[in-house]
């Protein structure tokens, strides 16, 4: 017992402690100091996290077999020309959106020839199926 109290008394006398000892408020300070700590070493272990994450869902530009089946249907389509499709599934392969940007979309009934279609092909409902119109020479 003795050893840990001379230790005691050397570390509370040693002149960096001494000094510390002098601060007003140093378990504020103290406290203050290990918090940023804290929040940087947060910091530095999500944004690794984040960088994964983005990297693990970026998509080529590629459609799926699915997606170029369903695109070229929809192309066939009276008044619609070309599309492209992207479709979106959660766990379980259950489709979650479909996103579609065809020529001719600006017709409303085109529009909704191709909501039909995509959700007759992908049992997507129509509020997961968005239609845009392809820009000009797309």
């Amino acid at each position: 017992m003795n050893f840990l109290r001379d230790l005691k008394t050397k570390l509370l006398n040693c002149k960096p402690i001494a000094k510390l000892r002098r601060v007003k408020n140093v378990e504020i300070v103290i406290a203050v100091i290990l918090a940023l700590i804290a929040a940087v070493a947060y910091f530095v272990v999500t944004a690794g996290s984040a960088k994964e994450d983005v990297a693990s869902t970026v998509v080529s530009a590629q459609m799926t077999e699915t997606e170029a089946r369903l695109a070229e249907m929809i192309s066939e389509i009276s008044g619609v020309g070309k599309s492209r499709v992207l479709i979106t599934t959660g766990e379980g392969s259950d489709v979650i959106g479909v996103i579609v940007v065809a020529e001719g979309a600006e017709n409303m009934a085109n529009r909704i020839n191709v909501i039909r279609c995509v959700e007759k092909a992908t049992g997507a409902t129509v509020d997961e199926i968005a239609v845009f119109e392809m820009q000009k020479g797309g």
